[in-house]
């Protein structure tokens, strides 16, 4: 039941929501790197931006991103070989590049668009990106990504199967990364 409430600017205050179990944190301002690191519930919301790897290594809870997201949201850090485990991130503005790095389980759902190599070596889990991107899915080896937008630059990685209709829209399906045998499913409208 334990529920904090920051306002202000936390721009130089990383790792808040580091571990968290349970609880509610309401930020009204934006907040440094490290955001909901490795937590397993509960919920954070802000009402501005968050700096890189916000959501690295979730386990389960929901991150609900108003502003926008830098770089490795929902990703492992560097060394690990699975990012996000479980839980769900919500970001309604853009995120930049390598959203859902090494992803192994979850959700991420980004309102805007997406930097480059979003899915990167996507291991499970579940990335919706309604606004474009760039290069998706690249070593992805399980795991669905879904492309509302355009997508500026395909990988040559992908076989495509045709088309198949999800929630009512009909999208191209493709499934890769063929290099190393991967099973992902990549849907672009």
């Amino acid at each position: 039941d334990t529920k904090i409430v920051m306002e202000g600017d936390f721009s130089r205050v990383k790792r808040i929501g580091e571990g968290m179990t349970a609880g509610l944190i309401i930020i009204k301002g934006n907040v440094d790197m490290h955001l909901g690191a490795k937590m397993s519930g509960g919920r954070i919301t802000v009402s501005g931006n968050v700096d890189s790897w916000a959501g690295r290594e979730m386990k389960g809870g929901e991150l609900i991103i108003e502003g926008d997201a830098a770089y490795y949201l929902g990703a492992g850090y560097r060394g690990e070989t699975c990012g996000m485990r479980g839980g769900r991130i919500t970001v309604m503005g853009n995120a930049l590049d390598y959203v859902g790095e090494h992803m192994c389980g979850g959700e991420i759902i980004v309102k805007g668009n997406a930097g480059i190599l979003p899915g990167l070596s996507n291991n499970g889990g579940r990335i919706i990106i309604e606004g474009s991107t760039s290069r998706p899915g690249s070593e992805m080896t399980k795991g669905t990504i879904i492309i509302n937008g355009t997508v500026d630059e395909m990988m040559p990685v992908f076989k495509l199967e045709g088309t198949e209709t999800v929630d009512g829209v009909t999208y191209r399906r493709y499934t890769g990364d063929v290099v190393v045998n991967g099973k992902g499913v990549l849907y672009v409208k």
